[in-house]
């Protein structure tokens, strides 16, 4: 939730008026126990909450919009973050190692992720056939990011 001000080396919490940031504050504060909690910026920003002593977080938010679901695959998911190549650099003429639908060996290399000039191979972790590519070559994607959703051989 913080962010690193790195021109002048302190933390940051963001805009004070973001309701994302209100609501994580106000969920924090009531796990926390406290009751009221204020920020002041030093722009003489301020943002004060207070909890009612009845109520609960949970009683008050709305519940989420059911999200139709979508059948899916494991994830084959970034080691690390930086580029996503599809293929290695040195063989650019070469296919994609990895394409929609393609049976795929557990500890198949996938794609790589690039970081300056290193290069991380990203694996399949089980066997099991493509399902769905999630990321194209030169995607900047980060730690974790789903590259790919895998199913279960027939």
């Amino acid at each position: 939730m913080a962010r690193r001000d790195r021109s002048t080396g302190r933390n940051t919490i963001g805009d004070l008026s973001d309701p994302a940031l209100i609501s994580t504050l106000t969920g924090w504060l009531e796990r926390s126990g406290a009751s009221a909690l204020e920020i002041t910026t030093p722009d003489g920003g301020v943002l004060k909450i207070a909890l009612d002593a009845g109520a609960r977080l949970e009683e008050i938010a709305e519940p989420a919009p059911a999200i139709p679901a979508r059948p899916e695959g494991r994830a084959v998911k970034a080691p690390m973050a930086g580029l996503f190549r599809d293929r290695h650099p040195a063989a650019p003429e070469t296919g994609p190692l990895a394409g929609e639908g393609r049976a795929l060996e557990a500890g198949a290399v996938v794609g790589f992720v690039e970081v300056g000039p290193v290069l991380l191979p990203v694996t399949a972790p089980d066997a099991g056939v493509v399902g769905e590519i999630r990321t194209r070559t030169g995607d900047l994607i980060g730690y974790g990011d789903p590259v790919l959703t895998m199913e279960p051989s027939p």
